[in-house]
């Protein structure tokens, strides 16, 4: 059985968009990190609907049990 982990990444933001990423943070109460997430799954979701990011390749495991 295959599990998904999240993934840790460091990005580096200009000012203006950290200070919007802040305020979301605060108004929904959560952390920054949690609504950067939201954030960059919905411009991915956005992108890949309008075609700028190829479909994922299938992947396929297998599972050989003795």
């Amino acid at each position: 059985m295959t599990f998904l982990m999240p993934k840790r990444v460091t990005v580096t933001l200009a000012d203006t968009v950290a200070d919007k990423l802040q305020r979301w943070s605060d108004a929904r109460g959560q952390a920054i990190a949690t609504v950067a997430g939201v954030a960059i799954e919905l411009a991915l979701n956005e992108a890949e609907t309008r075609g700028e990011i190829p479909p994922a390749k299938e992947i396929v495991t297998t599972n050989k049990e003795k």
